[in-house]
This record gives structure tokens, C-alpha cells and sequence, in this order.
């Protein structure tokens, strides 16, 4: 390569380039960047005039059209279906903790044997 294309190629073209996230401000390579910023973005803030979580990625639309007008319960930026809404319906419950310590030492056992038959294979004659 040229050196007067090597210079805007460095600047400009080059997936390897070091940018910043418009959302965190980390400094990654350009190649990584839309991936990074898809998750970056769907993080939320709390707004300070209406008391909402907004997403990073709308928070700048937001802020031009929010009214300022703080809401008295903080709420989620997300859709709410309509029986979420409601104060009857019924909410999910957490598995009971007998599931989790199941799976714990399920998955205790699944390491020990995989150990186990790691060292009978790798095992140094």
C-alpha cells in the first residue's frame, strides 16, 4: 500500500482502527463496534425529569421530547401488555429453591465425572 493511502486507510478504512462507543465511550476496534453498540444501546438509564429507564440508543430522542413532568412510580421504557397492567393478574413465580439446589448438584456431578474421565484419558504413562 501507498504511503498517502496507508495514512487514510489507518484513519478512515481500516476495521482494525480503534473507535469509541457512542453509548460507553470504549475504545474497541471498528470491526466490533455495531455488535458492542447492539448491546451497549438496549441499556437503560434512569431519566431525571420524568423518572423513566430509557434505553441508551433513544435517550437522545427522548430527551427532546420529554416533557419533564416526573412520574411517581419509576417504570420499564418497555411495551407493557395490557394483563401486565392489570393489578390482579397473576406474576410468574421463581422456581422453588429444591430446583436449584437440584441443579446444583447436578451440575457438581457432571463436572466430577467430566474431570474424572479428562484425567483417565490425559493421564501421563
Amino acid at each position: 500500500m501507498q504511503r498517502e493511502i496507508l495514512a487514510v486507510h489507518k484513519g478512515e478504512n481500516c476495521p482494525q482502527r480503534i473507535v469509541t462507543c457512542d453509548f460507553c465511550e470504549f475504545p474497541l476496534p471498528a470491526i466490533d463496534l455495531a455488535e458492542h453498540q447492539e448491546v451497549c444501546g438496549n441499556r437503560t438509564e434512569l431519566c431525571a425529569l420524568c423518572n423513566r429507564y430509557i434505553r441508551l440508543r433513544e435517550r437522545y430522542n427522548h430527551e427532546i421530547r420529554c416533557n419533564g413532568a416526573p412520574d411517581d412510580v419509576v417504570e420499564s421504557s418497555r411495551d407493557v401488555r395490557p394483563a401486565e397492567r392489570e393489578p390482579g393478574a397473576p406474576r410468574r413465580q421463581p422456581p422453588p429453591n429444591e430446583f436449584s439446589r437440584r441443579r446444583i448438584i447436578f451440575t457438581i456431578a457432571i463436572t466430577g465425572i467430566a474431570v474424572l474421565i479428562g484425567s483417565l484419558f490425559l493421564q501421563r504413562k
